[in-house]
Protein backbone atom coordinates (compact mmCIF):
# COMPACT_ATOMS: atom_id res chain seq x y z
CA UNK A 1 0.00 0.00 0.00
CA UNK A 2 1.35 3.45 -0.67
CA UNK A 3 1.92 6.29 1.51
CA UNK A 4 -1.66 8.35 1.19
CA UNK A 5 -1.19 11.66 -0.56
CA UNK A 6 -2.38 14.97 0.73
CA UNK A 7 -5.36 15.03 -2.07
CA UNK A 8 -6.04 11.30 -1.39
CA UNK A 9 -6.08 12.28 1.89
CA UNK A 10 -8.56 14.64 1.54
CA UNK A 11 -10.81 12.62 -0.07
CA UNK A 12 -10.53 10.07 2.53
CA UNK A 13 -11.85 13.17 4.80
CA UNK A 14 -14.79 13.42 2.80
CA UNK A 15 -15.31 9.90 2.19
CA UNK A 16 -15.23 8.48 6.11
CA UNK A 17 -15.68 9.61 9.40
CA UNK A 18 -18.70 9.75 11.54
CA UNK A 19 -21.14 12.32 10.66
CA UNK A 20 -22.57 12.84 13.93
CA UNK A 21 -22.20 13.14 17.80
CA UNK A 22 -23.91 11.43 20.63
CA UNK A 23 -26.47 13.23 22.73
CA UNK A 24 -25.30 14.71 25.86
CA UNK A 25 -27.75 14.84 28.80
CA UNK A 26 -28.42 17.33 31.33
CA UNK A 27 -26.85 20.12 29.48
CA UNK A 28 -29.69 21.93 27.75
CA UNK A 29 -33.03 22.42 28.89
CA UNK A 30 -36.01 20.49 27.51
CA UNK A 31 -37.23 23.24 25.93
CA UNK A 32 -34.54 23.60 23.80
CA UNK A 33 -33.76 20.33 22.59
CA UNK A 34 -36.13 20.26 20.08
CA UNK A 35 -34.16 23.55 18.73
CA UNK A 36 -30.69 21.86 18.85
CA UNK A 37 -32.12 18.22 17.58
CA UNK A 38 -32.96 20.87 14.64
CA UNK A 39 -29.84 22.03 14.54
CA UNK A 40 -28.04 18.80 14.43
CA UNK A 41 -30.04 17.57 11.52
CA UNK A 42 -29.56 20.42 9.38
CA UNK A 43 -25.83 19.80 10.14
CA UNK A 44 -26.58 15.90 9.11
CA UNK A 45 -27.95 16.93 5.75
CA UNK A 46 -24.55 19.87 5.44
CA UNK A 47 -26.83 22.85 6.21
CA UNK A 48 -24.10 24.28 8.36
CA UNK A 49 -25.13 27.96 8.19
CA UNK A 50 -29.18 26.85 9.18
CA UNK A 51 -27.32 24.66 12.23
CA UNK A 52 -25.03 27.64 12.92
CA UNK A 53 -28.17 30.59 12.90
CA UNK A 54 -30.15 27.96 15.10
CA UNK A 55 -28.05 27.72 17.84
CA UNK A 56 -27.28 31.25 17.82
CA UNK A 57 -30.67 31.85 18.57
CA UNK A 58 -30.14 29.82 21.49
CA UNK A 59 -27.01 31.12 22.68
CA UNK A 60 -28.95 34.78 22.84
CA UNK A 61 -30.88 33.70 25.24
CA UNK A 62 -28.68 31.23 26.87
CA UNK A 63 -25.29 32.01 26.58
CA UNK A 64 -24.24 29.32 28.49
CA UNK A 65 -25.73 27.17 27.28
CA UNK A 66 -23.21 24.17 27.03
CA UNK A 67 -25.16 22.06 23.92
CA UNK A 68 -25.81 24.97 21.92
CA UNK A 69 -21.95 26.12 22.36
CA UNK A 70 -20.66 22.77 20.98
CA UNK A 71 -23.41 22.39 18.33
CA UNK A 72 -21.96 26.31 17.04
CA UNK A 73 -18.62 24.65 17.41
CA UNK A 74 -19.24 22.03 15.23
CA UNK A 75 -21.12 23.99 12.62
CA UNK A 76 -17.94 26.65 12.05
CA UNK A 77 -15.98 23.83 11.95
CA UNK A 78 -18.41 22.28 9.05
CA UNK A 79 -17.92 25.52 7.34
CA UNK A 80 -14.33 26.08 7.91
CA UNK A 81 -13.73 28.95 10.78
CA UNK A 82 -11.65 26.79 12.60
CA UNK A 83 -10.64 29.74 14.84
CA UNK A 84 -14.18 30.12 15.62
CA UNK A 85 -15.32 26.43 16.15
CA UNK A 86 -12.15 26.40 18.49
CA UNK A 87 -13.39 29.29 20.64
CA UNK A 88 -16.76 27.70 20.97
CA UNK A 89 -15.58 24.39 22.02
CA UNK A 90 -13.10 25.66 24.58
CA UNK A 91 -16.08 27.91 25.72
CA UNK A 92 -18.54 24.30 26.48
CA UNK A 93 -15.19 22.84 28.27
CA UNK A 94 -15.20 25.77 30.63
CA UNK A 95 -18.56 25.01 31.59
CA UNK A 96 -18.18 21.31 31.02
CA UNK A 97 -14.72 19.89 31.48
CA UNK A 98 -15.95 16.42 30.20
CA UNK A 99 -18.56 17.49 27.08
CA UNK A 100 -18.04 15.11 24.68
CA UNK A 101 -19.02 16.48 21.70
CA UNK A 102 -17.29 19.73 22.19
CA UNK A 103 -13.64 17.12 23.00
CA UNK A 104 -14.63 15.24 20.06
CA UNK A 105 -15.07 18.76 17.95
CA UNK A 106 -11.55 19.62 19.05
CA UNK A 107 -10.06 16.30 18.25
CA UNK A 108 -11.85 16.17 14.72
CA UNK A 109 -9.83 19.24 13.96
CA UNK A 110 -6.71 17.95 14.51
CA UNK A 111 -6.95 15.07 11.78
CA UNK A 112 -6.04 17.44 8.91
CA UNK A 113 -2.66 18.72 10.49
CA UNK A 114 -1.75 16.39 13.32
CA UNK A 115 -3.36 13.00 12.81
CA UNK A 116 -1.28 11.04 15.50
CA UNK A 117 -2.33 14.00 17.56
CA UNK A 118 -6.17 13.09 16.80
CA UNK A 119 -5.52 10.02 17.71
CA UNK A 120 -4.38 10.55 21.09
CA UNK A 121 -7.36 12.80 21.78
CA UNK A 122 -9.81 10.38 21.16
CA UNK A 123 -8.08 7.27 22.80
CA UNK A 124 -8.91 10.15 25.90
CA UNK A 125 -12.09 10.44 25.12
CA UNK A 126 -12.65 6.77 25.02
CA UNK A 127 -10.82 6.19 28.76
CA UNK A 128 -14.13 7.80 29.75
CA UNK A 129 -16.63 6.69 27.13
CA UNK A 130 -14.61 2.98 26.33
CA UNK A 131 -17.52 1.45 24.38
CA UNK A 132 -18.96 4.61 22.57
CA UNK A 133 -19.54 3.68 19.09
CA UNK A 134 -19.10 7.45 17.52
CA UNK A 135 -15.59 7.54 19.66
CA UNK A 136 -14.67 3.52 18.55
CA UNK A 137 -16.15 4.65 14.86
CA UNK A 138 -13.31 7.87 15.20
CA UNK A 139 -10.48 6.29 16.46
CA UNK A 140 -10.50 3.79 13.95
CA UNK A 141 -10.91 6.27 11.16
CA UNK A 142 -7.31 8.06 12.29
CA UNK A 143 -6.52 4.67 12.45
CA UNK A 144 -6.68 3.78 8.70
CA UNK A 145 -5.73 7.33 7.93
CA UNK A 146 -2.27 5.94 9.07
CA UNK A 147 -2.72 2.70 6.87
CA UNK A 148 -2.91 0.73 10.53
CA UNK A 149 -5.99 -1.16 8.75
CA UNK A 150 -5.83 -3.90 10.66
CA UNK A 151 -5.96 -2.23 14.08
CA UNK A 152 -8.66 0.25 12.79
CA UNK A 153 -10.91 -3.06 11.74
CA UNK A 154 -10.83 -4.28 15.26
CA UNK A 155 -11.68 -0.81 16.41
CA UNK A 156 -14.90 -1.08 14.12
CA UNK A 157 -15.62 -4.52 15.52
CA UNK A 158 -15.92 -2.85 18.70
CA UNK A 159 -17.75 0.19 17.78
CA UNK A 160 -20.50 -2.75 16.21
CA UNK A 161 -20.94 -4.77 18.94
CA UNK A 162 -21.53 -1.81 20.93
CA UNK A 163 -24.16 -0.41 18.07
CA UNK A 164 -24.89 -3.16 15.36
CA UNK A 165 -26.68 -0.66 12.90
CA UNK A 166 -24.68 2.58 13.08
CA UNK A 167 -24.26 2.78 9.54
CA UNK A 168 -21.10 5.07 9.86
CA UNK A 169 -18.99 2.11 11.26
CA UNK A 170 -20.11 -0.21 8.83
CA UNK A 171 -18.93 2.19 5.97
CA UNK A 172 -15.40 2.50 7.55
CA UNK A 173 -15.01 -0.85 8.45
CA UNK A 174 -15.29 -1.90 4.74
CA UNK A 175 -13.09 1.08 3.39
CA UNK A 176 -10.76 -0.30 5.69
CA UNK A 177 -11.47 -3.41 4.48
CA UNK A 178 -10.66 -1.96 0.65
CA UNK A 179 -7.39 -0.32 1.68
CA UNK A 180 -6.14 -3.48 3.27
CA UNK A 181 -6.50 -5.55 0.27
CA UNK A 182 -9.77 -6.88 0.39
CA UNK A 183 -11.22 -4.58 -2.31
CA UNK A 184 -14.10 -7.15 -3.40
CA UNK A 185 -15.57 -7.84 0.02
CA UNK A 186 -15.80 -4.43 1.19
CA UNK A 187 -17.38 -3.67 -2.57
CA UNK A 188 -20.08 -6.30 -1.61
CA UNK A 189 -20.68 -4.84 1.51
CA UNK A 190 -21.06 -1.62 0.20
CA UNK A 191 -23.57 -2.72 -2.22
CA UNK A 192 -25.77 -4.30 0.26
CA UNK A 193 -25.68 -1.14 2.12
CA UNK A 194 -26.50 0.53 -1.29
CA UNK A 195 -29.11 -2.21 -1.72
CA UNK A 196 -30.21 -2.18 2.16
CA UNK A 197 -30.07 1.68 2.91
CA UNK A 198 -31.28 4.51 1.61
CA UNK A 199 -28.83 5.30 -0.96
CA UNK A 200 -27.13 8.60 -0.38
CA UNK A 201 -24.00 10.57 -2.24
CA UNK A 202 -21.75 9.38 0.34
CA UNK A 203 -22.22 6.21 0.09
CA UNK A 204 -22.04 6.14 -3.52
CA UNK A 205 -19.06 8.01 -3.33
CA UNK A 206 -18.03 4.90 -1.13
CA UNK A 207 -18.71 2.60 -3.25
CA UNK A 208 -16.53 4.25 -5.96
CA UNK A 209 -13.56 4.07 -3.59
CA UNK A 210 -14.20 0.24 -3.27
CA UNK A 211 -14.71 -0.19 -6.89
CA UNK A 212 -11.78 1.54 -8.14
CA UNK A 213 -9.12 -0.18 -5.38
CA UNK A 214 -10.55 -3.68 -6.78
CA UNK A 215 -9.85 -2.40 -10.06
CA UNK A 216 -13.23 -2.23 -11.63
CA UNK A 217 -12.88 1.29 -13.25
CA UNK A 218 -16.41 1.05 -15.21
CA UNK A 219 -18.14 0.05 -12.63
CA UNK A 220 -16.95 3.09 -10.47
CA UNK A 221 -17.06 5.35 -13.32
CA UNK A 222 -20.71 4.45 -13.26
CA UNK A 223 -21.40 5.27 -9.51
CA UNK A 224 -19.85 8.61 -9.92
CA UNK A 225 -21.79 9.55 -12.89
CA UNK A 226 -24.48 9.44 -10.31
CA UNK A 227 -23.52 12.15 -8.38
CA UNK A 228 -20.84 13.99 -10.56
CA UNK A 229 -20.18 15.46 -13.78
CA UNK A 230 -18.46 14.06 -16.09
CA UNK A 231 -15.33 15.51 -15.91
CA UNK A 232 -15.79 15.77 -11.93
CA UNK A 233 -16.00 11.52 -11.86
CA UNK A 234 -13.34 11.44 -13.99
CA UNK A 235 -10.89 13.40 -11.61
CA UNK A 236 -12.12 11.89 -8.58
CA UNK A 237 -11.69 7.97 -10.15
CA UNK A 238 -7.88 9.22 -11.12
CA UNK A 239 -7.37 10.22 -7.51
CA UNK A 240 -8.61 7.11 -6.26
CA UNK A 241 -6.67 4.59 -8.20
CA UNK A 242 -4.10 6.01 -6.42
CA UNK A 243 -5.11 3.44 -3.79
CA UNK A 244 -5.03 0.43 -5.90
CA UNK A 245 -2.18 -2.12 -5.17
CA UNK A 246 1.09 -1.90 -7.37
CA UNK A 247 0.55 -3.97 -10.33
CA UNK A 248 -2.97 -4.18 -10.22
CA UNK A 249 -4.69 -3.31 -13.25
CA UNK A 250 -8.32 -2.07 -13.91
CA UNK A 251 -10.86 -4.64 -14.87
Amino acid sequence: MRGISAGWMSLLLLAGCSSAHMQERNEAAASDRPSLEAARQALTEGQAGTSLAIARGVLASQPNNVGALAEAGDAEAQMGDRLSADTLYHRALSLSPHNVRARLGLAKMQIRDNVHGAELAFRAILVDRPRDPVVLNDLGYVLDLQERHKEAQDVYIDALASDPNRLSVRVNLALSLALSGQADKAEQMLRDLVANEAATPKIRLDLAVAQAIAGHNEEAAKTLSADLAPAQAKAALEGMEQLRPAGQVAK
